[in-house]
């Protein structure tokens, strides 16, 4: 019944199907994103197979994430209502877990093709596999092995899943017969746990020190108590899990159309495993004043209950008082809750602890990228993005207290216990406008800019692109529906890593010497794209550009651009002496009006959201670009929004 609920609730999020091509392509292609999550990738493929046919892959793959969270919703409240000792335990647990699904970074990871919402799930089945190991009920043993093999299952699904271990240790190390009192630990299960989460992370981090240590750690435990057979069985369950990761190794060897981090050989593997592509932040020094991080922490909390009454990210009394409510809330849910069970509450709030303070220590994130402008010394690194979809454990546990805090209140208030799942009301309207992602620009935005970029590109051409945005809706139609497959694409900020130069020459055909050097390439991505362009100029295919590649970086490509539509061509190879502005092809700029219409980027997302309406504003720069009324301040103004100069 939760569960169908829970799915009916998130129906708004739900028909956001195009919105999901922006990942869709990476799962239902088999592309671990992040790198180093095959169980999800193996789980999006299968279920797209089952029932792409039926919703379309887009949609199937989104839905996978609304399952998800439903299914991560029952498990909370069947957990919460287990061990309530009171008649009104099945409505905390309900309203609870209702609660902690309209967390706003929680629903929008419920409503898009991404690995969180399948990691929230894997973390609720660590902890309930934990709290039946605590029960001591003749079967503990195998519940404890079980919650040992689920933590060490967790580098292959997503490492935030370690976020519950602490949690779920606290659960499962509690003495049976004093379970929910202050002391009683049972030491080997803390050590026994202890040591699987510290070799988990080491298996994350693909570092072997740490993996022994934590085995040492285990072994201590197994010492101490005489039970080595627990923890041969628990080596054997942790490799058992491990071996997981080696879907990417097998899966790359089947050359896939995109073969991110190519972990064909085992030290590939390691490398994808480890992120070692990426610039991993070790604890120290910190990437950002403290203060600052924890700033962005509590930025993250203020979206949760009432997102929509803000603008966007800026916040407002009204949001304020919402959130201070939701927190007020969650204190009074944490005291009911540790009347019915200590354990439990306790292990709730180490995750709410673990899954905000402990995310923002451990992750060590600079600067977000919203907070420290004019504080910060100018030229200070920033986040790319928001990245509150990394504390929704926290955010998640908190939804759980103030649940149950509500239905609480309703008991003090002599009003019936299902009075409490008025709670919902709160999140439901608060973040409704935040996360409603059905709605224009957002619900087709994917699908218009991907088809809109293929469909004005040359035939046979080079087409550059530059990120996430522009990539993956691409990467989704040519490969996934088959749309204008003759067209190469060259994700430029992947230029750098060895592995992507090697597939886009192995791919296109194209080759060239990283020995030459690019007069102003100032990174190895420019460097290399900038090579490639004169390749395939060489080779006499056209040579493109996605509207939100720089003029900077376009210069470096090729010479005498034209904006056809909404992609830039080039009319010869790269030369420095000629002029960088792009000129416009009006009879395209004419057949494009007619084609998609005006104002495609005009309407902006009543979400705060603004990355659909960018990504369809420069669809719109063919029309502005030429509107005979614009004045040359609004001209001049455009050429830089739409990149032409």
């Amino acid at each position: 019944m939760l569960l169908a609920v829970y799915v009916a609730t998130l129906a708004p999020g739900v028909t956001f199907w195009d919105a999901g091509e922006f990942l869709a392509a990476a799962h239902v292609l088999g592309i671990p994103h992040p790198p180093g999550t095959p169980l999800y990738v193996a789980l999006a493929h299968v279920w797209s197979q089952a029932l792409g046919n039926v919703t379309g892959v887009a949609r199937a793959v989104n839905l996978l994430s609304a399952a998800c969270t439903a299914a991560a919703g029952a498990g909370t409240a069947w957990l919460v209502a287990r061990r309530a000792r009171s008649a009104t335990g099945a409505w905390a647990g309900a309203a609870g877990a209702m609660a902690a699904g309209l967390m706003t970074s929680v629903w929008s990871n419920a409503t898009e093709t991404e690995v969180y919402s399948l990691a929230l799930l894997h973390s609720v089945a660590i902890l309930v596999a934990a709290a039946m190991a605590g029960e001591g009920q003749g079967r503990d043993e195998r519940w404890l092995l079980l919650t040992a093999y689920l933590i060490a299952l967790a580098p292959a699904v997503h490492l935030s899943a370690l976020v519950a271990a602490p949690a779920a240790i606290v659960l499962a190390a509690r003495s049976p017969a004093v379970a929910d009192q202050r002391t009683r630990w049972q030491l080997d299960r803390v050590l026994l746990l202890g040591g699987v989460l510290i070799a988990s992370a080491g298996i994350g981090r693909m570092d072997w020190r740490i993996v022994a240590a934590g085995f040492a750690i285990a072994g201590v435990a197994a010492l101490q108590t005489r039970t080595l057979p627990r923890l041969t069985a628990t080596t054997v369950l942790a490799a058992l899990a491990s071996s997981a990761l080696l879907i990417m190794l097998v899966r790359a060897r089947h050359d896939p159309a995109v073969n991110q981090g190519a972990p064909s050989t085992l030290g590939a593997l390691v490398d994808v495993v480890a992120r070692r592509q990426y610039d991993v932040a070790p604890l120290f020094p910190r990437s950002a004043p403290v203060w600052l991080q924890l700033a962005n922490v509590f930025q993250y909390v203020d979206w949760q209950a009432a997102m929509s009454w803000g603008s966007g990210i800026v916040t407002s009394p009204a949001r304020v008082a919402a959130t201070i409510v939701w927190i007020a809330l969650g204190g009074v849910g944490l005291r009911a809750m540790r009347r019915e069970s200590r354990a439990l509450a306790d292990a709730l709030l180490v995750l709410a602890v673990c899954g905000t303070l402990g995310v923002a220590a451990y992750l060590n994130l600079k600067a977000g990228s919203s907070l420290g402008w004019g504080i910060l010394p100018e030229g200070t690194p920033h986040e790319a993005r928001e990245r509150d979809y990394f504390f929704i454990l926290g955010f998640w546990s908190w939804g759980c207290f103030a649940g149950a805090g509500a239905v609480a209140l309703a008991k003090r208030w002599r009003l019936p216990a299902a009075a409490g799942l008025s709670v919902v009301l709160l999140p439901l309207v608060g973040n409704w406008r935040s996360v409603d992602r059905s709605q224009e620009p957002e619900a087709s935005a994917a699908r218009q800019f991907g088809r809109a970029l293929l469909g004005s590109t040359p035939a046979h051409a080079v087409l550059f692109l530059e990120g996430d945005n522009d990539s993956y809706p691409i990467w989704y139609l040519q490969q996934v529906e088959g749309v204008r497959r003759d067209v190469f694409t060259v994700t430029v900020p992947l230029l750098p890593t060895a592995w992507y130069a090697s597939e886009v020459a192995r791919r296109s055909g194209l080759r060239w010497n990283d020995a030459d050097r690019i007069p102003g390439a100032a990174t190895l991505s420019e460097q290399r794209a900038a090579l490639i362009a004169a390749a395939a100029a060489g080779a006499n295919r056209p040579v493109a550009a996605s509207p939100a590649v720089v003029a900077r970086e376009r210069a470096l490509l090729g010479s005498g651009w034209v904006l056809k539509g909404p992609v830039y061509v080039a009319n010869g190879p790269r030369d420095s002496t000629a002029e960088s502005r792009a000129s416009v092809d009006s009879a395209a700029a004419s057949a494009w009006v007619q084609r998609w219409g005006a104002g495609t980027g005009a309407a902006r997302s009543s979400s705060g959201d603004d990355v659909a309406h960018v990504m369809l504003a420069l669809l719109d720069c063919p029309r502005l670009l030429t509107h005979p009324a614009a004045s040359r301040a609004r001209r001049d103004s455009l050429e830089v929004n739409c990149n032409l100069r």
